[in-house]
């Protein structure tokens, strides 16, 4: 079975999705260290900016733009669907992260804090995108199911 992403018209700078990650990495690191679910809950507000709009008001996205720009990254041209499929779900695994720790079932949200971590740490230091895996192995079975 191939994996590919659909094609769209809507385009994404990888290396600005790259220190997205990265900040997301932190954030959640600081939250498994401190148990600091309001920091969560900024990753849910900002996943979810990210997601289902298309203004700028992503503050991880504004933060990755500059830093982009102050290394002189050059840009990576790549498919917008996936990423925003991607975002979909980690502001999904924020909340239930948050709801967790507010609920006091610390064990649950270090589990899937940990997960997201790994996510976050895969697209970062490795442009993997499990997030966009998922969002091809959906648009398989969808377009099977159709059939």
């Amino acid at each position: 079975m191939e994996l590919s992403c659909p094609i769209s018209a809507e385009r994404v700078n990888e290396s600005v999705i790259r220190i997205v990650a990265f900040l997301v990495a932190l954030i959640t690191l600081s939250c498994i260290l401190f148990s600091n679910y309001w920091a969560m809950l900024f990753l849910v507000f900002d996943f979810s900016i990210r997601a289902f709009t298309t203004r700028k008001l992503s503050i991880l996205k504004a933060i990755s733009i500059r830093l982009a720009k102050s290394f002189s990254l050059p840009p990576k041209m790549t498919d917008l669907a996936p990423k925003k499929f991607a975002a979909t779900l980690g502001g999904v695994f924020s909340l239930f992260i948050a709801v967790f720790y507010l609920l006091n079932f610390q064990t649950i949200a270090d589990i899937l804090s940990v997960v997201m971590l790994c996510f976050a740490l895969l697209e970062s230091l490795f442009a993997v995108c499990v997030g966009c895996y998922v969002y091809s192995f959906w648009q398989i079975f969808v377009k099977n199911n159709q059939e």
